[in-house]
């Protein structure tokens, strides 16, 4: 056989080889549990404090898997919204999430995995606050989770934290000037849906 003919065979190979190996699919799901910390301030924000602990939103995304011989690994792209509402306040904040995953099966329809995560964070927002820039739009956290796999579909509990803080500071409520400080790293717990389309 010639070595054009070789050549030929073997991309055939590697490209059933992979393609066996491969899967992409679709992503979604809600937060369940997000919270932030307020630090320095001058003023009661019992009401802030109460939105850090009930913070909830959804996000949604695609995948795609390589399945390894022992393990397989997962980059996912996401849009993440967080939003809440008590009393006369809201906070909301958007992130473009890459959280890679290293997984590992431990049973045949249960796999645990974890890896870093890299975010982009828009300026969250809180109703009747002016805050300064985030320090960072850019972080990485790292992430953990268990994901039980039914066919094409997988369900997914994941706990996510950014590794440093990043902060921002609360300068005036309705024009009153106020001090303070928000860390918005990530610190959150989400259920999930995958699909896939392979």
């Amino acid at each position: 056989m010639s070595l054009k003919n070789q050549i030929i065979v073997f991309l055939f190979l590697m490209t059933s080889f992979l393609h066996g190996q491969v899967e992409y699919g679709l992503k979604a799901g809600i937060i369940v549990n997000a919270s932030g910390s307020i630090t320095g301030a001058t003023s009661d924000f019992s009401s802030v404090e109460n939105v850090k602990e009930k913070l909830s939103g959804y996000y949604f995304g695609g995948f795609l898997e390589i399945d390894l011989p022992i393990i397989y690994i997962r980059p996912e792209l996401q849009f993440s919204s967080l939003n809440t509402d008590i009393e006369n306040l809201t906070l909301s904040q958007s992130r473009l999430e890459v959280p890679i995953s290293i997984g590992f099966e431990i049973l045949p329809l249960l796999s645990v995995f974890a890896g870093p995560s890299l975010r982009y964070d828009t300026q969250p927002k809180i109703e009747n606050f002016s805050l300064s820039k985030l320090e960072s739009n850019t972080s990485v956290g790292i992430h953990m989770g268990v994901r039980l796999h039914l066919g094409d579909l997988s369900i997914g509990i994941r706990y996510d934290r950014g590794l440093k803080s990043n902060e921002i500071l609360l300068l005036e409520n309705k024009g009153v000037p106020i001090s303070g400080k928000v860390d918005s790293r990530v610190n959150q717990w989400s259920l999930g849906l995958a699909y896939n389309l392979n």
